[in-house]
């Protein structure tokens, strides 16, 4: 069960990038130096988030 929620969690986030991606591509005129840092600090904090409450909730047995 646990691995099947693992491979359902990492297949999202693939698809994610994937779709941020598109969407940089895309829209590549509007993003400057300040937009991009920032877009990945959010990545970045909320991946953190996602990590610290799986493994409060899951591995903590």
């Amino acid at each position: 069960m646990k691995l099947h929620r693992a491979a359902t969690l990492v297949a999202m986030m693939v698809m994610s990038v994937a779709l941020l991606g598109l969407m940089m591509i895309t829209a590549i005129g509007s993003f400057d130096g300040h937009s991009l840092i920032a877009l990945i600090v959010v990545v970045v904090a909320a991946a953190a988030g996602g990590i610290g409450f799986s493994w409060k909730r899951y591995y903590r047995r």
